[in-house]
């Protein structure tokens, strides 16, 4: 859900390729982006439910109330991070390390459940991990330099401007093309490289470009966790210690939600132009 929700880097590199307002994409993202989010609550109930998963005790009201008292330090974190970022105090790159950094000191601080010997392993673990995560991003800029280096979306891309599509059938078609690349290439390497070719098309066609920036970012979120080569379906493996082959087979009910709200979202554009044109950033 992450860049969907703002503050959203995916958004902000299609704003600068496609010369629209960061605030009206910004906006936009926010009923999709809580549109997937129940879609994938009632997906983990379901699971839940059909798995017989086991159920905390409920808890009376002051119950509550000291959970909350105690878990309002780390509440803090989404807090200090979308704070900072959006007073400009720093980016969401140093952003994700104050964020370590704050969580540190709750940890063995604050709430002191880490001992001296227990921090020295989670930073073992963190770099073990991290190296890990690399090594899947090395191997995939190799093959998105392969193919890049063929020329293959710019092939693509040229096709789809010499066809006499309408509207639904350029966006259906763009959503089919984005879904498979998305499998094998990087979503940067998509949104930088195929994005520019797709735009003048999109215009001639009167397809709202804040529109056509949500369906193409949602297509970029999915492709990271579809199979053979979707990269956070690794990056969850390794941190949670599941093999790739279970993780695959478990993903895909959740890329199944996923793919019904990015269907909405196609051919329903108002999810995605309601508040910007409630806001008054677009027509």
């Amino acid at each position: 859900v992450a860049p969907v929700i703002p503050p959203s880097i995916p958004f902000i590199l299609y704003a600068t390729i496609a010369n629209v307002s960061v605030g009206a994409l910004f906006i936009a993202g926010v009923l999709p982006g809580l549109l997937i989010a129940g879609a994938i609550m009632v997906a983990v109930a379901i699971h839940a439910r059909i798995r017989n998963f086991p159920r905390m005790a409920k808890q009376g009201d002051r119950g509550v109330a000291a959970i909350m008292a105690r878990s309002l330090l780390a509440l803090c974190l989404p807090v200090l991070i979308l704070g900072g970022i959006r007073l400009g105090i720093f980016t969401p790159t140093e952003g994700s390390a104050i964020a370590c950094l704050y969580a540190f000191i709750l940890i063995a601080v604050i709430y002191r459940e880490a001992s001296v010997r227990q921090v020295f392993d989670i930073l073992l673990v963190s770099l073990v991990q991290s190296a890990s995560v690399l090594t899947i991003i090395i191997g995939a800029f190799l093959v998105n330099y392969a193919i890049a280096a063929e020329q293959v979306p710019l092939h693509v891309a040229a096709w789809f401007v010499q066809q006499n599509f309408s509207p639904m059938m350029f966006l259906t078609s763009v959503v089919g093309l984005f879904l498979v690349m998305g499998m094998f290439l990087d979503t940067t390497i998509m949104l930088l490289v195929l994005v520019p070719v797709l735009l003048p098309t999109a215009r001639l066609l009167g397809i709202d470009l804040v529109h056509f920036g949500l369906v193409i970012v949602v297509n970029m979120m999915i492709g990271m966790i579809t199979p053979p080569y979707g990269v956070l379906l690794f990056v969850i493996a390794r941190v949670s210690g599941v093999p790739i082959g279970e993780v695959v087979r478990e993903s895909w009910s959740f890329i199944l939600v996923l793919l019904l709200c990015l269907v909405a979202f196609v051919y329903i554009p108002d999810i995605a132009l309601y508040l910007p044109r409630a806001a008054g950033l677009i027509r």
